[in-house]
């Protein structure tokens, strides 16, 4: 993440915890959306238990979390995680 972020690339990242039921059926979901054969997201999963500075310095309120970014800074989150459509939505939302 750190790397995209310096070379200002564009990507995802699916912030979770491992005992977050909701991270669980999410992480699934996110998985059905990059085995699409048109999608040119890349999406990175991070557990936030390794990385909490990051939760703090992107304010972060809770997961599971999409966070955009573009050129890489973090643009846009989502916190509504609850079916396909709606992490569609939120990858190809300006």
């Amino acid at each position: 993440m750190y790397a995209a972020q310096k070379n200002g690339a564009d990507f995802t990242v699916f912030f979770f915890t491992p005992m977050c039921g909701n991270c669980q059926m999410a992480s699934r979901l996110v998985d059905m959306t990059q085995n699409v054969d048109n999608i040119h997201t890349t999406i990175a999963k991070v557990d936030l238990n390794y990385v909490p500075e990051i939760a703090q310095t992107l304010e972060i309120t809770s997961v599971p979390a999409l966070v955009k970014f573009k050129e890489g800074n973090p643009v846009d989150v989502s916190y509504r995680l609850h079916d396909v459509t709606a992490i569609f939505e939120f990858l190809y939302s300006e």
